[in-house]
């Protein structure tokens, strides 16, 4: 009864910060919170105060960033984090429930004697909506992403990151002196939302992630000509909509063609998207995932090849971008143990899987033992107003990551 209890006010908890959370936000419809905006900035400032009163010394950097730290004899720290912005629209899971554990977690060991250091993130700008990219926090952190790198990156309305952080009051040229010393990090874990179907259909409460699926982000732009529509004949059109079209069914017979990858067209711009005028542009977005390198590979060779065709004969030229390239990442495999050993203790059969969405676990992966615990996402939603997880399912996987924090503490004080 004891455990239940602790359980149902860890969940309470859970609840009330994610709720408070989803009220900043720029639309109506379920929650906008990009990168260097008020609503970024009220987020910042609430995981400040729910750091502090955790127990938390807390520091923001210079990307936005937010830290939790609890300091210990040893050089070492354990990581906990996740990101605090959204997609346009999305929901109040993704991402910053994560933050809301590792902060609930702090809060649950504050009275334990630590030989380890433990440090609770909120990473800024993880979804890569505003400027194209993604993991600018984590990545920063790595020293993966520099000065030029946030000057060249722009968003719509040609702000560039650096100038965004400006704005929003932070001073990007501290990003150098802000990186992690990799040595000093003994794990890092992150606590996300699954967001899809198979834990809900297996009917399990906790996934433990094996790995994270590599992705090949592009922008590509097709310039044909706009004409009449009544007056072009078929053979006379630069219809760059139409060499789009066979771009899209490519795509779908590139990933139909590798089991497990996926393949993505999500945004096509057309213009002058006028009813009578044959498309003279189409911008378009291409998303690759795999878990195999050579499979990203072969995908895009043969979109591509598939375009290129296809423009030449319509006389259609293609530009293409590469926005964003992450290689696949595994998970730590004494870490995901350990994990599956404490959700045994509490009775809890978790599933092995695969994630095929990006998180900062990912960068993060290739340089620190990394691992990653999932939550059953309702109907698999995600992304949208409508994505929602059990606040008892996210207490159970805090309860399960406690006890693993702790045997490590253990392990390092032995």
């Amino acid at each position: 009864m004891e455990e239940e209890h602790v359980l149902q006010e860890l969940a309470e908890r859970i609840e009330h910060h994610l709720t408070k959370l989803a009220s900043f936000t720029a639309t109506e419809c379920g929650v906008t919170r990009l990168p260097f905006t008020a609503e970024g900035k009220d987020a910042v400032d609430y995981l400040a105060s729910a750091m502090q009163d955790a127990g938390l010394s807390v520091q923001v950097d210079d990307t936005g960033a937010v830290h939790g730290l609890r300091s210990s004899p040893a050089n070492q720290r354990i990581v906990i984090g996740s990101h605090y912005d959204t997609v346009r629209e999305g929901g109040a899971f993704d991402g910053i429930a994560g933050v809301i554990c590792g902060i609930e977690l702090a809060r649950l060991i504050r009275g334990e004697n630590l030989s380890c250091g433990l440090e609770v993130v909120g990473f800024n700008d993880e979804e890569g909506v505003r400027f194209g990219d993604g993991f600018l926090s984590s990545k920063a952190l790595l020293g993966e992403i520099g000065l030029e790198a946030m000057k060249a990156r722009r968003d719509a309305d040609g702000i560039s990151i650096y100038e965004a952080a400006r704005r929003a009051g932070y001073d990007p040229e501290q990003i150098e002196e802000e990186r992690w010393t990799i040595e000093n990090l003994r794990a890092f874990f992150e606590i996300h939302i699954e967001q899809g179907r198979v834990l809900e259909a297996l009917g399990k409460k906790l996934g433990i992630v094996t790995g994270i699926v590599g992705m090949r982000r592009y922008a590509i732009r097709l310039e044909g000509q706009p004409d009449h529509a009544g007056t072009t004949p078929m053979d006379m059109r630069r219809d760059a909509l139409q060499v789009a079209a066979y771009a899209v069914l490519a795509a779908v017979k590139a990933a139909e063609r590798w089991p497990g990858a996926v393949a993505t067209v999500g945004s096509l711009i057309v213009a002058p998207n006028a009813v009578n005028t044959v498309p003279g542009s189409v911008v378009l977005s291409l998303d690759l995932r795999s878990m195999k390198p050579e499979e990203l590979a072969a995908m895009a060779s043969e979109i591509f090849a598939v375009m290129n065709e296809r423009a030449k004969d319509a006389g259609v030229t293609v530009d293409i971008t590469e926005k964003l390239r992450s290689e696949p990442g595994e998970m730590d495999a004494r870490l995901c143990k350990l994990l599956t050993e404490c959700a045994a203790k509490r009775e809890i059969e978790p599933h092995a899987m695969i994630s095929g969405a990006g998180h900062d676990a990912l960068p993060i992966s290739f340089h620190v033992p990394t691992a990653m615990l999932f939550v059953p996402s309702r109907d698999g939603r995600s992304h949208c107003p409508e994505e929602w997880s059990s606040a008892k399912d996210l207490a159970r996987a805090v309860l399960v990551l406690k006890d693993a924090v702790m045997a490590l503490q253990a392990s390092i004080q032995a």
